[in-house]
């Protein structure tokens, strides 16, 4: 019985490198069911297909995320001018056209002032016309016109001197200071409505759905959003083609009556990998019992169990994972026993009953590792 076990195990280490055939793909059988592996011991004799991870550097596919408030509105100077008062500060909640920024409108208040003068001159020259006199009458009509537009407009300059929130919300950032000179045009001051924030995020297309609540983890904590809409992948994120099949940007809310959240707190999506990314076998993954996925790796000779975050399916035996792989590890796919995390495995020597054959397939002697890594 001990003689057709090692005859086993040998033809398992002729079997060619390549990926498996996936269960359903072409005319392949079905494999066998088998039972549980047996646990690996100091001296067993185990096979063990792997093959070297190529690492992806996570920085290919970077894109830094925050909450942003639902609506920011930027207040920009209507003209030249010195800023006489600034008269609420950042982080400070304001209501809807309360006054925020002064400018200095002297100019503006003179025009004003003329404007006044010239539209009394003309009221008084309509009423001095000869109402007989058509032509005399529509003219002193169109010059008490012109003088009342005037009027409006010195007077619209004057109000525009002072900046008033548009909406109920908080000062987020302020660009000037008392005293200092602007032009037109040159932004003052953003307000933005932080009762509910928001984040653009790439997600899988067919995993998301409008109007659907959406978790995400914001810095240490799990925020409960509700997808808001679902758009047409944001270009930023297009690296991420490369690693999933059918990919999105989608539009989390969050509501934040409450003030828990804050303005630019970063937010970190599964689908942008902070680690390595690696191309491996599915046979290759495994569960871990708290619902996450595992793979393990060959790294200087011992075995290492690696939590890993599931990306894009390649066909239907191969996917993308991210996880914390290292430089020379090999991704262990097939194996004779369970091996646990830390177990050194040892070569066989090329001799009848314990060979070494084709690249990735080796037959091994096995040792428990009871810390650190190497032999």
């Amino acid at each position: 019985m001990r003689r057709l076990t090692i005859a086993v195990l040998l033809a398992g280490c002729l079997c060619s490198v390549g990926p498996m055939m996936a269960h359903g793909q072409g005319t392949a059988a079905k494999p066998p069911e088998r039972g549980p592996l047996p646990s690996a011991n100091a001296g067993d004799q185990v096979l063990v297909k792997r093959e070297a991870a190529r690492l992806i550097d996570p920085d290919k596919y970077r894109t830094h995320l925050s909450l942003e408030p639902y609506l920011t509105v930027t207040l920009a100077a209507p003209f030249d001018g010195v800023i006489r008062q600034v008269a609420q500060k950042t982080n400070s909640q304001v209501k809807s056209q309360q006054e925020l920024v002064r400018i200095d409108n002297t100019l503006q208040k003179l025009q004003l002032t003329r404007a006044q003068a010239v539209f009394k001159a003309a009221t008084a020259e309509q009423k001095l016309a000869d109402k007989k006199d058509e032509n005399q009458a529509a003219l002193a009509q169109a010059k008490l016109d012109i003088a009342k537009a005037e009027l409006d407009l010195a007077q619209y300059n004057v109000d525009q001197a002072t900046l008033r929130a548009p909406i109920i919300g908080e000062v987020l950032k302020v660009f000037v200071s008392e005293g200092q000179y602007v032009r037109a045009g040159d932004p003052i001051m953003v307000v933005g409505d932080v009762s509910k924030l928001k984040v653009d995020i790439p997600v899988e297309r067919a995993t998301v759905e409008k109007d659907k609540p959406f978790s995400l983890k914001v810095e240490q904590a799990e925020a409960e959003g509700r997808i808001d809409a679902v758009l047409p992948l944001d270009p930023k994120f297009n690296a991420l083609r490369d690693l999933f099949e059918s990919v999105a940007s989608a539009i989390v809310m969050f509501d934040n009556a409450n003030g828990k959240w804050k303005a630019g707190q970063t937010v970190f999506v599964p689908l942008i990998p902070r680690h390595p990314v690696v191309e491996v076998p599915s046979s290759a993954v495994a569960n871990l019992p708290d619902g996450g996925r595992r793979i393990q790796i060959l790294r200087q000779s011992v075995v290492r169990d690696l939590p890993v975050v599931l990306m894009g399916p390649i066909g239907s035996n191969r996917l993308f994972v991210s996880g914390a792989f290292g430089e020379g590890d090999e991704v262990i796919y097939e194996t004779s026993h369970t091996l646990p995390d830390g177990f050194v495995l040892r070569s066989a020597a090329a001799t009848p009953g314990t060979g070494t054959t084709g690249t990735g397939n080796t037959g091994a002697t096995g040792t428990p590792k009871t810390g650190g890594a190497g032999f």
